[in-house]
């Protein structure tokens, strides 16, 4: 029965002090903000929108807290159980000593956890759930046997729960001490793991005298305690009644995934006849070329493209506008350069010049029915990315207040980092998802001749394929860890949502031809920018203009595309709007800046030698939009990139802030040649049109900074390496 009364007392003690401290640590967060959902924007965030935010927080701090208060508690009480040392102890002394060590094992592994996430990554779910089990036991057992070691001391109190709180400190200040230790040299030296050690046993001694010291107070505290409650009877039952409250409010309100019911789309009226074929316009978000086998891949992670490539034209060597969705794909819907439509930024909307159109519009105009469907938050219609469409769904990415509240509460973080889930958008919107969107609204509309837009997000990290897919491409790589781990596990993860992804595109265009038009319709298939594995030292995409990140695929078929050709001359993605709607029969020899290579496809045109210009600006999060800030320029097989900005690398990085690569030679970039002198006049005149560009894009776009090419800091490097000024 005592037994049982610590346990309740422990599991209300958590979720009492979690509500306050919840509710206020949510009034002060949300309450200020404009936006309560992640990718919100538009119309700020309601009143009442935010006390449902914050009220939902305080009862997820509650509900959580108490959960853990429950395990940890029935966890030190079956430890004073199996203990003699705390067995033989009175006055639950052994379960405050218990409790107290089970708590720092377990907040201290949450708190550690990422070391390990570094070490191992992309384990499945139930390898990191097992993982968690086994830390929180190890960290335990070794807290364990640091207590024992400080009870044997003579000075040490008798009492458990001092020597347990005096432990628990004297082990978390030297693993911080010993993780600082380490972190600062390089890799594992043995001296410094030696200095590591050393702090526990320096810390030892210092453990017992700290007991000995709050001996007295703990056990007064400890005798207050067990005469009843700290706060009187009516406060108590009042904020009982509150917890109580806000837990049955926040109920109605809880919502972990936007998925709705089965989706259902109007008839779109017909506007008219229309020439031309009905256009299926296929974006996979973070879909780099060279992992296609189509382009040379050697695992099978695209047979049904493929098969689709041999039916049509494949471009082997297309630019994306920018290295990551937002630029990039604006200039997809625009043929406009990033600064030219101004989509530049996580915030950033679309913006066109005066007299231009978007790619959805001109089809609009030309009598198509319009529709787009997009799994990317950067998308989103409130950035104006809806701009010509009939119909545009962006639900899947929609957020909810209670993902919001998760990944805003203390418990939340606890649950992101014991399951590694970010509990975001991202998860819902796979392949299977979206084309159940598509599918429904081609059902209603396959009678008109439509434009549809589909972009499709699964390539994305967090790298998350059916498991189907993902034993598929499952090697043994052995006991890899840290970036090792990340680039080969990465790459087989990434590999099965690609297979995924084929799979689903399979589905679309089954579909088109059960509806019967598939023959008449015009298939694009692209993506906006592609994904580096350490190729250059990191993984991911917007902070370099690499080619594993630039180079995209572009696959067309259908009426007036031949087939089994490859079009290898280099082209850019601001060329792609124009080509498609002149493959449509649209007289559209240009469009926003860009160029048709309608002809080249036909084998009528020439080869073409203008400049392939390149430019990014990204930021890992709202607090800089700037972090990571580059223009480039390719002439042929030649490509100079200029770095004003890299949060990561500094400007003295053998990388260089200017790189200049002969990509025939030196595909992989390995080889920066800005210092070959041999290489001055083309340098020189490479910048020249760069810097021409760059003040294009300045004057005629939708833009308040200085594009990397003009900086005070680049020229000064570049005048100083003698490519500009006359200098050296």
């Amino acid at each position: 029965m005592r037994a049982t009364i610590r346990i309740a007392r422990t599991v209300g003690a958590a979720a009492l002090v979690a509500f306050v401290a919840g509710a206020f640590h949510a009034a002060r967060e949300i309450w200020p903000r404009t936006w309560v959902l992640e990718f919100q924007a538009g119309h700020a965030s309601s009143a009442v929108e935010k006390l449902i935010a914050i009220n939902q927080s305080a009862a997820l701090e509650a509900v959580g807290f108490a959960l853990i208060g429950l395990a940890l508690a029935l966890l030190a009480t079956a430890l004073v159980r199996i203990l003699p040392r705390w067995k033989a102890e009175d006055t639950g002394s052994g379960f405050g000593a218990a409790l107290v060590l089970c708590a720092t094992a377990f907040f201290g592994w949450t708190s550690l956890s990422w070391m390990a996430e570094e070490a191992l990554a992309f384990l499945t779910r139930r390898q990191v759930v097992l993982l968690d089990l086994v830390a929180v036991a190890a960290f335990l057992a070794a807290l364990l046997v640091f207590d024992a070691l400080v009870r044997r001391l003579s000075w040490a109190p008798r009492a458990g729960e001092p020597t347990a709180i005096a432990s628990a400190a004297a082990c978390v200040v030297a693993t911080a001490l010993a993780l600082r230790i380490v972190q600062s040299g390089n890799g594992a030296d043995p001296t410094l793991m030696a200095m590591a050690g050393t702090v526990y046993l320096l810390l030892w001694p210092v453990a017992a005298f700290v007991a000995r010291l709050i001996d007295r107070p703990v056990a007064l505290l400890r005798g207050r305690m067990e005469r009843g409650p700290l706060l009187a009877r009516k406060p108590l039952l009042a904020l009982w009644a509150l917890v109580v409250v806000s837990v049955i409010a926040a109920i109605p309100s809880v919502q972990l995934s936007p998925i709705g019911g089965p989706p259902s789309y109007a008839t779109l009226p017909d506007r008219g006849p229309v020439d031309g074929p009905n256009v299926v316009y296929v974006t996979v978000d973070t879909l780099r070329a060279d992992h296609l086998s189509c382009y040379g891949y050697p695992r099978p992670t695209s047979p049904f493209l493929d098969s689709l490539a041999k039916e049509g034209t494949r471009c082997a060597d297309v630019s994306a506008a920018a290295s990551w969705t937002k630029p990039a794909t604006g200039t997809l819907f625009t043929g406009l350069y990033p600064s030219r439509h101004g989509a530049l930024y996580h915030g950033s909307s679309l913006h066109l010049p005066e007299g231009m159109q978007t790619v959805a519009e001109a089809f609009r105009n030309a009598n198509y029915v319009t529709a787009g469907f997009v799994a990317n938050p950067n998308l989103k219609k409130v950035f104006a990315f809806d701009r010509g469409f009939d119909e545009y769904f962006d639900s899947p990415v929609e957020d909810t207040l209670t993902l919001a509240c998760i990944r805003g509460t203390h418990f939340g973080h606890l649950l992101m980092k014991l399951l590694r889930h970010q509990f975001n958008w991202n998860y819902e919107n796979d392949f299977s998802q979206m084309n159940r969107e598509v599918l429904a609204w081609l059902e209603k509309n396959h009678e008109r001749r439509f434009f549809l837009y589909a972009h499709y997000i699964d390539p994305h990290i967090p790298y998350d394929p059916p498991e189907r897919y993902r034993r598929e491409f499952a090697q043994d790589h052995g006991f890899v860890t840290f970036n090792e781990r990340k680039r080969l596990v990465g790459i087989d993860l990434y590999d099965g949502e690609i297979r995924y992804t084929d799979d689903g595109l399979k589905e679309l265009v089954d579909a088109l031809k059960r509806h019967g038009v598939w023959e008449n319709t015009l298939l694009v298939f692209t993506s906006d920018h592609g994904e580096e594995f350490f190729e250059h030292g990191v993984i991911g995409h917007g902070f370099s203009l690499y080619q594993e990140v630039v180079h995209v695929p572009l696959v067309l078929r259908g009426p007036g595309v031949p087939a089994g050709q490859v079009l290898q001359e280099p082209v850019q993605a601001v060329d792609v709007a124009a080509t498609v709607l002149s493959l449509a029969g649209l007289d559209h020899a240009s469009f926003g800046d860009g160029h048709s290579f309608h002809d080249r496809i036909q084998g009528t045109g020439a080869i073409a030698s203008a400049p392939l210009y390149l430019e990014s600006e990204f930021g890992v999060d709202d607090s800089d939009h700037r972090e990571f800030v580059f223009s480039g320029v390719r002439q042929g097989q030649w490509k100079l990139v200029l770095t004003q900005k890299n949060q990561w690398f500094p400007p003295d990085d053998p990388r260089g802030s200017q790189a200049f690569y002969d990509l025939g030679a030196d595909p992989d970039e390995r080889r920066n040649l800005i210092k070959d002198t041999s290489q001055r006049e083309r340098i020189q005149a490479m910048l020249a049109g760069l810097t021409k560009h760059a003040s294009f894009l300045q004057e005629k776009g939708f833009r308040d900074i200085a594009p990397a090419a003009l900086t005070p800091e680049v020229e000064a490097n570049l005048r100083a390496l003698g490519y500009i000024g006359g200098g050296q």
